[in-house]
Formats: C-alpha cells, sequence, structure tokens
C-alpha cells in the first residue's frame, strides 16, 4: 500500500514537474552581449534570473536549481554599459564618483509593469527566445 501511494505521488508530481527555460536574447537583430533576464511569476513562486554570455545566450535558474515550475511569468531584461570618465590627475584630488551605466535596453523592457514580453513555461524543455525592439 505504502508503495503504491509513493508511486502515485511520484506521478503527480512528475506531471507538474518544473521547466528549464533558456534562449537568446536580441535587440534590434543583434544579439545582446551582456545583461540579466528575469522570468517573474504572474501568480506566486519564485522568480527565475539569468545571465546573458557574450553570445546572447542565457538560462534561467532560481538559486542553483535551473529550472521553474510552470505557469505564467512576465520577463524583464536590462542591459547596461559602464561609462568611463577618463583618466583623474591625482593631483586634483579624489576622483568624482563613478558615472551611472548607460542603459543599452529599452526602459520598458526593465519594468515587469511595462514589459510586453510574457510567456508560459511548461514542463521539460523550454525555449524562449526573447526579441527586443527599440532605441
Amino acid at each position: 500500500m505504502r508503495a503504491a501511494v509513493l508511486a502515485a505521488v511520484a506521478i503527480v508530481s512528475g506531471c507538474s514537474g518544473s521547466g528549464s527555460v533558456s534562449g537568446t536574447v536580441t535587440l534590434n537583430d543583434q544579439p545582446l552581449t551582456s545583461g540579466t533576464v528575469t522570468f517573474h511569476p504572474t501568480g506566486t513562486g519564485p522568480a527565475g534570473i539569468g545571465t546573458i554570455g557574450p553570445d546572447g545566450r542565457y538560462q534561467v535558474s532560481v538559486g542553483k536549481d535551473k529550472s521553474l515550475p510552470p505557469g505564467d511569468y512576465l520577463v524583464t531584461v536590462e542591459a547596461t554599459e559602464a561609462v568611463t570618465s577618463g583618466e583623474w590627475p591625482a593631483t586634483k584630488g579624489p576622483p568624482p564618483p563613478p558615472k551611472a551605466p548607460k542603459r543599452i535596453t529599452p526602459a520598458k523592457y526593465a519594468d515587469k509593469a511595462t514589459t510586453d514580453l510574457r510567456f508560459t513555461v511548461k514542463s521539460g524543455e523550454n525555449k524562449i527566445d526573447l526579441v527586443l525592439k527599440g532605441r
């Protein structure tokens, strides 16, 4: 009897298992080479985060777990580049604070209230390419 209950739990758990999420991120048909992708659940549950690699690819994880619970997600993408202010002569005292980084991606993609990137994650492998437009 106990084995039957455990088998039933395993089957039910398998049906609602997590899904892996990966893909590429492009901006105006060019791959982004850095940045962060975040999958925000529209209901309850953890957000998943992925770092964009130099080839535009990302893979989402929750901590060390490389999967997300199935469900609907709003996706935000943010990429910035450092703004350098050049050399600062040592004779002029301490250097000024660093300038804020310059945003590469359009602002609408950085906020889950304005992003139009919405996807459903299913059990198993999910290849989700993120196509950004603007600027």
